[in-house]
Parts: structure tokens; C-alpha cells; sequence
């Protein structure tokens, strides 16, 4: 049942059957099947997927309905797959369960009274191929931007690691620490829940500085901080980092401020800024991306401390030496990835707006205030 997912089927983890268990061919998934989910927490349960051959061969276990529908009212069972995905297919699916939010059900019985609109055979053809389509853009889409992504992995990994250099700047890198080169600063303090959601002052938030090498948008939060408290603001220029994670690979994630922060930004508190004090040395975007290399995650994982929950010490940070190009090189570097960074959010724009454009769609079709007209047929 975790396979089932919106429309979609989700393979990212696929279970296998022993091959000494015997199977029921009636069990056996052929393309355009319906599947319901019947069983799950009361957010997840009665999701609809439709089975599109993702594998050769699969089957659907005992949490799992297999939806047949009456050949007089089915032309495609891939249109009842989307509308059974519909806001309001999914808000009425959602009042049939019983049970608690952790284990919640829908019985067959109280599905079966569920009303869904039921338009001619050709159209549920014509409204399953249009949906299929938009889908397809976001697969492509998807997939493209997992591609842009490595490439852009493997262009940090050549550049930043001296793999690949400039020839025509043979200044050799220089080893220096970056107590010599900033300082850092922590965040908000002495701060409790009914300080934030309120307040003129704006504050950077974790996920933002874990999420983007470059903040160029910030989603920022509200806090509210008084005239008279000694906190540090963020200013552009500014490297933060995470101070904390589940694991050590995740620790000093780095994020560039790139935008005007004004003098009334701060930084949450499970995070800390650099500040650079020497920009003839080191561009402010250069750091961001090594530290987000795989040189960079290596460099700051090995000072990590933890068990359950890992922490950087900001003097251990500080003592890190790092092997610098010119400064020439490094503003090069940066004009080079943010070239990519820049295409990828280009795709992640057309990605959300496929994804829009798929809601729309689907409330308009599948609720039949647009209608499709088919050959033969009046879209009256």
C-alpha cells in the first residue's frame, strides 16, 4: 500500500515475492487498473493510483482494492483513476474513513455509495488522454531537472576540487583558515514561541539556509525583536549555515544571503552566520558552493559531534584551512554554476506551473464544468 500514491504509482521502494510462494493470477496488475488504498493513517488512506505497466509483472496485496467498473458505464478506466483523485473525490473518501489518525479504514460498503460524474465513454477517453498528457510534461520535466542536477554535482565536483582549472591563471591556491578570513555570528536568542509568527522584524528560516546555496527569495518568517536586545543581523554577503542535523553529512550545509536584507533580518536559532571580513580573498558564493561539494561536506562531517542529533562547534569551524584559487578563479567559478542554478529553477518554474495547470485541469474536467467535445457527440 505505500506504493499507492496520487494517480501516480510511487517505485521508490518495491517488495518481492518469494518464488516458492504461490500467486493468484487474479492478483496479477494489467495496465489501467484502479487501485485503492484501504488501509493506512487517516491523512493517507484512500489514495487512488492507476497501474500503467511501471513493472513487468506485479501484483496488489490484501490493503489493496482492485476498482472494476460495469463495461455500460466504463470507456476508460484510467478517467475513474483521476476522478476518484479529484478535490472533491478526495474530501468525500477522507469523511467515509473510520478508525484513529494513526490506523484509520474504508470498508468496501461505504465506498460503494460514494457519487462520482460519469460522463459518455468517449469523453472519459478524451479527459484520461488530455490528463496523461500534462502528465507526461511533468514526468519529462521531473527528469530533466534530476539530470540538470547530477551535471551540476559533477560541474561543482570538477571546479571546486581543482580538477579543472583556468589556464590563464597560474596564481597557485592558497591554504588559509577562515578565522583569518571572517568571523561568525549565531542566531536569534532568548526567543520563545509567542515571539515568532509576529513582530515587523523578519528572521531567515532553517529549511531556507538547508534548501538553497543562493537565498535569493527567502521564504522569511516574522519574530518579534525589541529595540533594546543585542541580536545579530543578517546582512547580503552573509554565509549561513545549519548547525545541527540527524547526521553529519548534513551539518553546515551553506547558503549565501543574495538579497537586500535590510537592517531589520536576523537568522533563526539553530543556525549560524560567517561573516567575511577579507573579499580580496574569497567570494561569499564560492564558499556556499564548496561547502555544499562533496570537499566541503567532507571537510565539515569529519568535526561533526553527536549521537542521535550532531553538532558543529563554531571554533572548530573556524579552524578549518581551506585550499583557495585567486579570487579571479572563484568569481569565475561562481558565474559557471550560477549559469546552472539559474537553468534549474527556470525548469522547477515550468515544473510548477505543469503542476498548476494539472489542478486546474483536473477540477474543470473531472467535475464537469468544462466538457470535452468528442466526434459524434455534443458537449452540451
Amino acid at each position: 500500500m505505500g506504493n499507492i500514491a496520487r494517480v501516480n504509482i510511487d517505485l521508490s521502494r518495491i517488495e518481492y515475492i518469494p518464488d516458492s510462494e504461490a500467486v493468484s493470477p487474479l492478483h496479477r496488475l494489467r495496465y489501467g487498473d484502479v487501485l485503492f488504498n484501504t488501509r493506512n493513517t487517516l491523512d493517507l488512506v484512500g489514495k487512488v493510483s492507476i497501474w500503467r505497466d511501471e513493472l513487468p509483472i506485479a501484483y496488489y496485496n490484501s490493503n489493496v482494492l482492485k476498482l472494476e467498473f460495469k463495461s455500460e458505464y466504463c470507456g476508460d478506466s484510467r478517467y475513474f483513476g483521476y476522478a476518484l483523485n479529484s478535490a472533491e473525490s478526495i474530501e468525500a473518501i477522507r469523511n467515509l474513513a473510520t478508525g484513529t489518525t494513526s490506523v484509520a479504514a474504508v470498508y468496501t460498503r461505504d465506498l460503494l455509495k460514494l457519487e462520482i460524474p460519469v460522463p459518455s465513454k468517449s469523453e472519459q477517453c478524451a479527459i484520461a488522454d488530455t490528463l496523461e498528457d500534462v502528465e507526461r510534461l511533468i514526468s519529462s520535466l521531473t527528469l530533466l531537472i534530476a539530470k540538470k542536477q547530477a551535471i551540476k554535482q559533477g560541474i561543482m565536483q570538477q571546479l571546486l576540487t581543482r580538477r579543472v582549472r583556468r589556464s590563464d591563471l597560474s596564481e597557485p591556491q592558497k591554504e588559509t583558515r577562515l578565522r583569518d578570513l571572517g568571523m561568525v555570528y549565531g542566531g536569534l536568542t532568548g526567543k520563545g514561541k509567542g515571539d515568532f509568527g509576529r513582530g515587523v522584524a523578519a528572521f531567515v528560516t532553517f529549511l531556507d539556509v538547508v534548501n538553497n546555496a543562493r537565498l535569493m527569495t527567502p521564504d522569511l518568517g516574522r519574530v518579534r525583536v525589541h529595540e533594546s536586545e543585542r541580536q545579530h543581523r543578517v546582512m547580503r554577503g552573509d554565509v549561513l549555515f545549519n548547525g545541527s542535523s540527524e547526521t553529519p553529512e548534513e551539518v553546515a550545509l551553506a547558503a549565501v544571503v543574495d538579497f537586500n536584507a535590510g537592517s531589520n533580518t536576523y537568522l533563526n536559532s539553530f543556525c549560524f552566520g560567517y561573516r567575511i571580513r577579507r573579499p580580496d580573498l574569497v567570494d561569499p558564493t564560492f564558499l556556499a558552493y564548496f561547502f555544499r561539494s562533496g570537499a566541503g561536506r567532507a571537510s565539515v562531517a569529519s568535526l561533526a559531534q553527536g549521537a542521535t542529533r550532531y553538532n558543529i562547534a563554531k571554533s572548530k569551524f573556524l579552524d578549518l584551512a581551506l585550499d583557495l584559487p585567486c579570487l579571479e578563479e572563484q568569481q569565475g567559478i561562481v558565474a559557471v554554476l550560477n549559469d546552472s542554478e539559474e537553468e534549474i529553477e527556470f525548469l522547477r518554474a515550468r515544473l510548477n506551473k505543469a503542476r498548476e495547470i494539472k489542478r486546474g485541469m483536473m477540477q474543470e474536467l473531472l467535475t464537469g464544468r468544462t466538457r470535452l467535445p468528442v466526434q459524434g457527440e455534443s458537449s452540451e
